[in-house]
């Protein structure tokens, strides 16, 4: 617990690295050409809530469910 006025350190390596990114942009049209009609795609659930998307279950992050079943290609790009 943290009383006022008593500031804590953190741990050095906690958090995200400097230019680590958590999300990335994907076309729909894209999804929708590599994706089945039926599969389950991981979205936030706030962003889930803000579209009135009907709940699913809820997914707890580790390593084994977080790696892809196969190599995925992700082209950058920056378009302002």
């Amino acid at each position: 617990m943290r009383q006022l006025g008593v500031m804590t350190t953190r741990k050095k390596g906690s958090g995200r690295t400097k230019g680590a990114t958590s999300l990335i942009e994907v076309n729909l049209r894209e999804l929708n050409r590599v994706l089945r009609e039926d599969a389950l795609v991981m979205v936030g659930r706030k962003y889930a809530e803000a579209l009135g998307i009907k709940m699913g279950n809820r997914v707890v992050s580790n390593y084994n469910n977080l790696s892809a079943v196969a190599p995925v290609e992700v082209k950058e790009s920056v378009d302002f």
